[in-house]
């Protein structure tokens, strides 16, 4: 018997439709309690806000207070916490961020990904593309060598994967809200096969 190795990889663009933004708030002062102080303030009133708009997921992020010592001046105390918006209305999730922006808040990332739910409901469709072409080729490839298949050896399936970067576009700072557009990513499913041939039977 011949081992035919065949690898496949069906890809198809879709929108991304998922919006993930991260804001800071930040606070200086002359001691650590202070700074602690205005953080947990302005998050909280961060938070409340975000509450009130429906349909977007809310996490905290990294929070960290450290003491500065200039060389020239006294020293002083620095700290910040973000809070990461993630949702699909876009439109509310950008009105919102601008709102934040006004409270003093700095927008660090803003950047859209594909949804896990839109990477699922491609999967399926993307790997009976995929075999369908691997067993077209494979089929190619043993008819042009004068044998046939007779069966699958081996077969690995992968998980749906995303590639292309988000490449968000920013509005300036000072602007009401942020401005963005989503793009395109592509979603891959590879597939690796060996199969048997065996010459054609008489």
């Amino acid at each position: 018997m011949t081992v035919l190795h065949l690898s496949q990889t069906a890809e198809r663009s879709v929108m991304r439709d998922l919006l993930r933004i991260e804001l800071r708030v930040e606070a200086t002062g002359a001691d650590a309690p202070t700074v602690q102080a205005e953080i947990n303030r302005r998050m909280a009133a961060a938070l409340d806000r975000t509450r009130q708009v429906q349909g977007v997921r809310v996490e905290t992020g990294f929070y960290n207070v450290g003491e500065e010592r200039p060389q020239n001046g006294p020293s002083r105390w620095r700290g910040g916490q973000s809070v990461i918006l993630i949702g699909k209305d876009s439109d509310s999730m950008l009105k919102l961020a601008g709102a934040l922006q006004s409270d003093g808040l700095s927008t660090s990332s803003l950047g859209y990904e594909v949804s896990p739910e839109t990477v699922r409901g491609t999967e399926e469709d993307l790997t009976t593309e995929a075999l369908t072409a691997l067993g077209h080729r494979a089929a190619s490839v043993a008819e042009q060598m004068h044998l046939s298949v007779l069966r699958y050896r081996d077969l690995h399936v992968g998980n749906a994967e995303t590639g292309g970067s988000p490449v968000p576009r920013f509005a300036a700072m000072a602007a009401p809200a942020p401005v963005a557009e989503p793009g395109e990513s592509k979603i891959r499913v590879n597939v690796e096969a060996e199969l048997l041939l065996i010459p054609p039977r008489q």
